[in-house]
């Protein structure tokens, strides 16, 4: 009888563990099985819902680079047939560096899920002066009062790529005003003693292709904008019609 009892009580142990053991193998297969099913769309995080003003502000600014770079193309174009070619080259630089703007915007925007065209816009083109005063008139605005708007406006989504370019870009601006400052006072009464003087005096511009920092001598080791190495600037040849 008591063979019999240990002889039951085993048994019962063991019918026990392996119901136990199947138990924990049914609760693995299910959590392997759970993994291995997609998740539905809407539990997934759309990277456009949390960056609605990153992506706003991104594709406005896309959109002004381009027609910025534009523009500045029209106005080489113009400066040249009106025999400024020293200006015509500071025109050349300034679209080189919108240019690099909008496709650093483009390229975040696509991470974001985001592709953006430009639109064909026409240009207004005056003279020279006209042209040098306009272009002055709207790199004030930029670095004054836009771009400390728009990084305000996305400083809550915290997405670091899109404040570092958008920063890049306006550091690259203030560079674009150091340039022509002294054209702001020179596209009045006393153009033609400015574009004398342009003729004369050659300069050499260097862009970086990476955040389109403008300057007119390579730095020694790397871009003083993003810190990138010098290798990624490059030189803006003088325009020919």
């Amino acid at each position: 009888m008591m063979r019999d009892a240990t002889k039951h009580s085993v048994c019962r142990a063991t019918r026990l563990v392996s119901g136990s053991r199947r138990r924990f193998l049914v609760w693995i297969g299910a959590g392997l099985a759970a993994l291995a099913i997609p998740r539905p769309l809407w539990s997934v995080e759309d990277p456009k819902a949390s960056c609605r003003e990153t992506i706003d502000v991104l594709t406005m600014l896309y959109h002004g680079e381009v027609e910025s770079h534009r523009r500045y193309e029209a106005y080489k174009t113009q400066a040249l047939k009106e025999g400024h070619v020293n200006i015509a080259h500071l025109f050349a630089a300034m679209s080189d560096s919108e240019s690099t703007h909008a496709k650093r915007f483009s390229e975040i925007l696509a991470k974001l899920g985001v592709q953006v065209e430009a639109a064909s816009q026409d240009i207004q083109v005056g003279s020279t002066k006209e042209n040098l005063k306009y272009a002055t008139d709207v790199e004030l605005a930029e670095i004054d009062v836009n771009y400390p708007k728009y990084l305000a406006r996305i400083r809550d989504e915290q997405h670091s790529k899109a404040i570092k370019y958008i920063t890049y870009s306006w550091k690259a601006e203030q560079q674009h005003r150091e340039l022509i400052k002294d054209i702001q006072s020179g596209t009045g009464i006393f153009f033609g003693i400015l574009a004398e003087r342009f003729r004369s005096t050659k300069v050499r511009y260097f862009v970086c292709q990476n955040c389109g920092s403008t300057l007119t001598a390579l730095p020694e080791e790397k871009c003083p904008v993003c810190t990138f190495p010098v290798s990624w600037y490059k030189e803006i040849k003088l325009p020919t019609l």
